[in-house]
C-alpha cells in the first residue's frame, strides 16, 4: 500500500504560477485562497510527513505569492531516503544526561 505524501499536485503548481505572473501588488481572491491552500498543505506536511524536496516546493510556492509567514522550524524528515544526514549515525555522540 502507497502512502500518500503531502505535496503541490500539477493544478496547483499551474495555479502558482499564473498567479505570480500577476506580480506582488495584485492580491486578488485567488492569491488569498491559494496562499491559504498552501499553508494548510504545509501544515499537514509538518504533521504527516513528506519529503524534503515535497517541503521546500510548498514553502516555495507560498513565497513565490508573497507569503513570508514563518510557520514553524523545518522538520527533519527522518523519513526522507533522500534527505541529507549531515551526521552519520556512527559519529553520533550522545547528549550527556542532566543530573
Amino acid at each position: 500500500m502507497r502512502v500518500l505524501i503531502a505535496d503541490v499536485d500539477v493544478e496547483t503548481a499551474w495555479l502558482v504560477q499564473q498567479l505570480a505572473q500577476d506580480g506582488p501588488e495584485r492580491r486578488d481572491a485567488a492569491t488569498i485562497l491559494t496562499i491559504e491552500k498552501l499553508r494548510r498543505l504545509e501544515d499537514l506536511a509538518r504533521n504527516a510527513g513528506t519529503t524534503r524536496q515535497a517541503f521546500q516546493k510548498i514553502v516555495s510556492a507560498r513565497r513565490v505569492l508573497g507569503d513570508h509567514a514563518d510557520l514553524g522550524p523545518v522538520p527533519d524528515f527522518p523519513w526522507d531516503p533522500d534527505a541529507v544526514n549531515p551526521v552519520p549515525e556512527g559519529l553520533r555522540v550522545q547528549a550527556p544526561a542532566a543530573s
